[in-house]
């Protein structure tokens, strides 16, 4: 489980560019679920930007598309202002914070360091968090209700190694679903299962923020686009799962670009 360090100091991060740059259904009771295949691709056969696709999502998260309808917590901040999105079906987005995650089977020297994550590699190893780029969500529905008034993975056909895309300042980078939030009921922690906000250390590494455990991390502007259904799902080991994650990033831009294309986005 994740455990996080509030209050951090904060600073703006260089960058690591994966080639692309970047310039500028429906609410809470959502319907069944829709996964966006991995198998789209880009109609015309072009290539799209992460410009291109960040700013269709931006347009698509409206108060048409809000899944929640209580807002989560920015996990740096604390303040209570992000909401989740659906753009498209099968995909959710949210911008926050990014805290920095760095449990599992890479030493660290954070005190608050803990050597399990919420989701193993296919061997059955927990995530390294200084060599696998992961995010986190909430462990449970907070509000022990159903549906969720907050954004709920296992609501929405979400599962452990789920593929993401992850956005901020010009770069664009994969990751996978790795981690949790601490759940409400162990009060042996100060986290809250409503934060959004957090990923591991190589994701802040790879995307140019300061990835400390216990200075590192970022206040807002990180965008988090999740993929749902098992065929976003990424199998492989602590040592390829990131190689993996960001093979797919091109295609997932594609399918998102076509997705919201056809949408009439």
């Amino acid at each position: 489980m994740s455990s996080i360090r509030t209050g951090f100091a904060v600073a703006a991060a260089a960058a690591f560019a994966l080639g692309t740059q970047f310039a500028s259904a429906s609410a809470h009771a959502a319907p069944a679920h829709h996964p966006l295949t991995a198998n789209a691709v880009a109609a015309s056969g072009t290539d799209y930007t992460a410009a291109q696709v960040l700013a269709d999502i931006k347009k698509n998260s409206t108060t048409a598309t809000k899944v929640n309808t209580k807002p989560h917590i920015n996990t740096m901040t604390r303040d209570m202002n992000v909401n989740v999105y659906q753009p498209t079906k099968g995909v959710f987005t949210y911008t926050s914070s990014m805290a920095i995650d760095d449990d599992g089977s890479d030493p660290d020297p954070d005190p608050d360091h803990q050597g399990d994550t919420t989701f193993q590699d296919s061997n059955g190893k927990q995530l390294a968090a200084h060599h696998v780029p992961f995010f986190v969500l909430g462990d449970d529905c907070w509000d022990r209700k159903t549906p969720c008034p907050h954004f709920f993975y296992k609501e929405h056909g979400m599962s452990g190694r789920e593929f993401a895309l992850v956005f901020y300042k010009g770069k664009v980078i994969g990751s996978i679903f790795g981690d949790t939030q601490t759940a409400n009921n162990q009060s042996t922690s100060d986290n809250d299962s409503r934060e959004l906000g957090e990923a591991s250390t190589k994701a802040a590494q790879l995307l140019g923020i300061p990835s400390s455990g216990t200075t590192g991390g970022v206040d807002n502007g990180v965008t988090v686009v999740m993929f749902s259904g098992k065929d976003w799902v990424v199998d492989g080991t602590n040592s390829n799962l990131n190689s993996k994650a960001q093979a797919l990033v091109q295609k997932a831009l594609n399918t998102l670009g076509t997705a919201m294309a056809g949408s009439g986005s």
